[in-house]
């Protein structure tokens, strides 16, 4: 089988002749272009021709104004920037102002206090004890001078009775090992008589 000689170096493309791109346009060596109806496209440019008018063309602006109209939905976006900022300060000065009211309202309200256990009538008031004891863990506990509240509460290591002036009175505490490790008055005053070895938890007045 013969072998196809080797090529040494290309071999360079003939330039193409204004009849030959005739030829591969229209099929005709002469190049005649007159009778193919494509030959405009390579001969003068022809006149576009307007539309037909329309019933609504009077509504169309001769000279539009010039504007960012062009922009669509970004340039409305950015036109509604400022308002946009407007409504998020009031939102959040509101959420404020609600936060601050409502702080100010669970501060300053007047405590409510729960209402004692009354004993039906006829009761045997000044036989009951009026002293409690206290020996270990949490609690919310109260103090009353009406009967039959309490009056004195007896810790391991102190003893808790309303002051002198103060008719109701309610506390927390908590009792470890036999020590009060905290005391916190919620309303009321409430005086402590420290046993030996105690130490004060409620600051005098």
């Amino acid at each position: 089988m013969p072998l196809d000689p080797p090529l040494d170096r290309a071999r360079p493309t003939p330039p193409l002749t204004l009849a030959d791109s005739n030829t591969a346009f229209t099929g005709d060596p002469s190049g005649d272009v007159s009778g193919d109806p494509r030959g405009d496209l390579i001969g003068e440019p022809r006149k576009i021709q307007p539309p037909p008018a329309r019933e609504r063309d009077d509504e169309l602006m001769a000279n539009p104004p010039i504007g960012v109209h062009h922009r669509g939905r970004l340039e409305g976006y950015r036109q509604g920037g400022r308002m946009r900022v407007v409504l998020s300060l009031l939102v959040v000065g509101f959420v404020a102002g609600g936060v601050a009211l409502a702080v100010w309202f669970v501060r300053t309200r007047p405590p409510q206090h729960a209402k004692q256990f009354e004993l039906p009538p006829g009761s045997d008031l000044e036989a009951r004890p009026r002293t409690m004891t206290w020996t270990g863990g949490k609690a919310r506990l109260g103090l009353d001078r009406t009967p039959p509240g309490v009056l004195q509460i007896d810790l391991p290591d102190r003893s808790l009775r309303l002051a002198d002036g103060c008719d109701q009175a309610q506390m927390k505490l908590e009792v470890e090992a036999g020590k009060t490790t905290a005391l916190r008055v919620i309303f009321g005053d409430i005086v402590e008589e420290l046993k030996p070895g105690a130490r004060p938890l409620l600051t005098p007045r």
